[in-house]
């Protein structure tokens, strides 16, 4: 994920913990500038440090108009710019994975 962005031009972007991480309420949702290339290693280093398990907290990326969401329910949401979203669902379909379209009701 982190190229893509790169490859779009994107350097930071915000990243926050979410449902079933081992925060406060408080502390949820508090998002932290985090340059592009960084993102692995902090959520390693919050992994390492027991505030979140990937595939069982969710975890936030967002910048520019999109947003990735690794879900608490081991499920992936991405939302926003076209391009971006288009090659990430592009790649999960050549990797075997099944994304499907969520409409929003208006």
């Amino acid at each position: 994920m982190s190229s893509k962005l790169m490859l779009a031009g994107i350097r930071e972007a915000q990243v926050s913990f979410g449902w079933d991480c081992s925060l406060s309420i408080d502390d949820m949702w508090q998002a932290c500038s985090v340059s592009v290339d960084g993102i692995p290693a902090f959520v390693r280093q919050a992994e390492q440090a027991g505030i979140v398990e990937v595939g069982r907290g969710d975890i936030f990326v967002e910048s520019h108009g999109f947003c990735v969401t690794l879900c608490h329910e081991g499920d992936a949401h991405v939302e926003g710019a076209a391009d971006l979203v288009r090659e990430m669902v592009e790649r999960w379909g050549r990797l075997g994975y099944q994304p499907y379209e969520v409409k929003q009701q208006p």
